[in-house]
């Protein structure tokens, strides 16, 4: 019971954490007219985030991630704010893997409560996915990946791993960590991809899965089965049976890889987190339909593991 009332409480911190942070898209905060950029705080009640513009020294990738590691470690203030690190928190080392931010933190990163480690970790993400061509950050403790509370892996985290909460009702908000299956470089296996969301409760866990699905993996060496632009048009469980409404797109901007590691895709990545055996895909309401040259959507799909490429 105590470990939900702080994760509730964690929970409802984001809506406060966000609060007043307008957001502009998964690689940043800058404003549409041109390069606007934000360091962040918190308040002094430690329990949303705080921004005030800055204006980087540099505007090259490296020079930036330098300098808001420094800004970060001297934990500057400004006015009321506090700055966003308790005192035994630094950063000590961040390295760029392709699109990614890896960010090592020291030890003291663990001695955080839960809240004030929430507002550290949006903070940290939402600055430096400012930094052109960074669409993903990941944490480490020492040498160690940050996991949640359960052990698993917090993963690569952008502007959607923090959901916006806004409304009176913040309880109503919960957060998961769902296991995403994604394909290799081949397109012929499945490879499994962690990823921890905050989203509303009203939303269905199978409608969060299937859109996190579709904006495509994060990982190094991951690829997308589903085409960015195909919409979720619904999505019900009912005995044991999860029935998902894919838009046209699904079919007619469908990737250039087997038919049957799309579909799986989907089957797993529902069947792992939801309580159900089988899966219905549709399109536009209609499941008599085929799908590619060879197979048709009028199936119920269980689990498939030959398709999954084994963890080295």
């Amino acid at each position: 019971m105590k470990k939900l009332l702080i994760l509730l409480l964690s929970v409802a911190l984001i809506a406060g954490v966000l609060g007043g942070c307008a957001d502009t898209g998964q690689s940043g905060l800058k404003d549409s007219g041109g390069n606007q950029y934000y360091f962040y705080y918190t308040n002094q009640e430690e329990t949303k985030l705080q921004r005030e513009s800055y204006v980087p020294e540099k505007e090259s990738p490296q020079d930036m991630i330098d300098e808001l590691e420094q800004k970060l470690n001297d934990r500057e203030t400004s006015g009321d704010y506090q700055a966003l690190f308790p005192k035994e928190v630094q950063i000590q080392s961040c390295v760029l893997d392709d699109t990614s931010l890896l960010v090592y933190f020291n030890s003291g990163y663990t001695s955080m409560g839960s809240t004030r480690e929430i507002l550290v970790r949006a903070g940290v993400v939402r600055s430096f996915l400012q930094v052109p061509g960074i669409s993903g950050v990941k944490f480490y403790v020492g040498n160690t990946e940050l996991t949640d509370s359960k052990g698993n892996p917090i993963g690569i985290m952008d502007n959607s791993s923090f959901v916006e909460l806004w409304g009176d009702d913040r309880d109503a908000y919960r957060y998961d960590t769902f296991t995403l299956y994604f394909t290799d470089s081949t397109g012929e296996k499945l490879v499994e991809e962690e990823r921890s969301v905050y989203y509303k409760r009203s939303l269905p866990r199978e409608r969060v899965i299937l859109e996190q699905l579709i904006k495509g993996p994060m990982e190094k060496g991951h690829y997308p089965t589903l085409p960015e632009n195909t919409e979720v048009m619904s999505v019900t469980t009912s005995d044991r049976v999860c029935y998902v409404n894919f838009s046209q797109a699904f079919s007619d901007a469908a990737l250039d890889i087997p038919e049957k590691t799309i579909i799986y895709s989907v089957v797993n990545s529902v069947l792992a987190a939801v309580d159900a055996d089988k899966v219905q895909i549709s399109l536009n309401g209609q499941d008599d339909v085929s799908f590619g040259e060879n197979t048709s959507l009028y199936n119920f799909f269980g689990w498939n593991t030959d398709l999954i490429q084994d963890k080295e």
